[in-house]
């Protein structure tokens, strides 16, 4: 096997090829074809990565066996043990010594073990009637399932869609799902409007809908009237003080140095751009922080976004996700806002999104920033909305994209004018 400090190239390289073969054989089976889908790269450390496989199941099939679409997920470590393991017998293991990586057949993620009674039609309505869910049938009856996304060894959504109503399916590691749990109770009962906790167990947590619809799809079609900036602010500022003795969440900024080497690792060419990036980043937030106090004083959300936010009638109507809610700086949420959207205009430039869907997107952008940097310094918002920018300039490596170089190469030059907006905002 190759020999990484962190496994990226042995699972993003064509020697993922015989670690596929090997577990797709030893489960009985031959691999037709493989293409990596996903890969979480943590330089120095870890990799895990998903492939879309076409494999065909002969003892299962028997001799002229169909081909059939999988999906396998793979973990490679070096040194450290692995953590939080569940399922460990529906995995295979290989090591050269220095490198262990682990390959499992979707939906058996050892980190995950709800996912196999989720991810079927014809089982999750049995899981959920012993959850206590109304199914509104006979449990064993099939129930449409859409799967949001699934992120190997860390969490899995999915959509379940029951008569006259859809449950979303939150799938992580079992240890983290009580808290998120107490969390969401403790949000309704202050007012909150965060999904309603339908059931729980074993790291599975169903949720209900929320009113309205997502930020995400109406800022497509209706530009900066889908929600009232003041809306999305006020959103946040409910977030109860109770939670500010959660541990601290680090804002995104804090990681710039992180997520620039693994951009430089997947494409060298941009390492010293990305450097200078992390160093008017620095630079800049220590200039602010002679003017004012950058420690924590808000509750936040941690990772607050169009995605992450329901609206109805020009006003946000509810929040997703709230695991990461805790002592934070206003000025990180609505700097992950400000990033997430322009990397999606950024989408227009590159052709990924039509030019009408750009420009409301743009328009959402010019009018709710000004809104937004009346609540914090401005400054300080332009600089943390280039670091998640540059956070995000990992996610087309992340998601293998076509064309993922050059996606990546624009999202950069995106994180360089919110440095140049900084600067232009603290000349004034």
């Amino acid at each position: 096997m190759a020999r990484t400090l962190d496994g990226s190239e042995l699972l993003t390289g064509t020697d993922a090829a015989g670690l596929l073969r090997s577990a797709v054989g030893n489960a009985g089976g031959m691999l037709r074809t493989w293409e990596l889908d996903h890969v979480d790269h943590r330089p120095g450390r870890s990799t895990k990565a998903l492939y879309r496989t076409t494999v065909s199941w002969p003892e299962v099939d028997g001799v002229e066996a169909p081909v059939r679409e999988e999906l396998f997920g793979a973990s490679a470590h070096v040194g450290e043990q692995e953590r939080d393991l569940f399922d460990t017998e529906s995995s295979l293991v290989m090591t050269d010594g220095d490198i262990s990586v682990r390959v499992w057949r979707y939906p058996h993620d050892p980190w995950l073990p709800m996912l196999p009674h989720v991810c079927y039609p014809d089982v999750v309505g049995a899981t959920l009637a012993s959850l206590g869910v109304e199914t509104g049938e006979d449990p064993a009856a099939p129930v449409p399932i859409e799967v949001i996304s699934y992120r190997p060894g860390r969490r899995a959504v999915l959509r379940a869609q029951l008569p006259g109503r859809g449950v979303f399916l939150k799938v992580m590691q079992p240890h983290r799902s009580a808290e998120i749990v107490e969390r969401h109770r403790l949000l309704l009962a202050t007012g909150v409007p965060v999904p309603e906790v339908l059931g729980e167990r074993d790291g599975l947590i169903v949720l209900s809908e929320l009113p309205g619809e997502p930020l995400a799809r109406a800022v497509l079609s209706e530009g900066a009237a889908a929600c009232r900036p003041e809306s999305l602010v006020a959103l946040l500022d409910r977030l109860p003080a109770s939670l500010f003795s959660q541990p601290l969440r680090p804002p995104w900024t804090d990681s710039v140095e992180f997520y620039a080497g693994i951009v430089a690792s997947a494409l060298p060419p941009l390492g010293p751009r990305t450097d200078a990036l992390v160093r008017a980043i620095r630079e800049g937030l220590a200039a602010v922080g002679r003017r004012i106090d950058l420690s924590a004083h808000d509750v936040v959300h941690g990772d607050f976004y169009e995605a992450q936010v329901f609206v109805q009638d020009g006003r946000a109507t509810g929040l997703l996700d709230i695991d990461t809610v805790g002592p934070g700086r206003r000025a990180d949420d609505l700097a992950c806002l400000l990033a997430h959207l322009s990397v999606l205009a950024n989408d227009g430039a590159t052709g990924r999104i039509d030019p009408r869907t750009r420009e409301a997107v743009e328009e959402a952008i010019a009018q709710w920033r000004p809104v937004l940097a009346e609540r914090v310094d401005p400054t300080e918002l332009a600089l943390r909305t280039a670091g998640v920018v540059l956070s995000l300039a990992t996610g087309p490596h992340r998601q293998q994209e076509p064309a993922w170089q050059a996606t990546t190469e624009s999202i950069i030059r995106v994180a360089e004018r919110w440095v140049d907006a900084a600067r232009d905002s603290e000349s004034h």
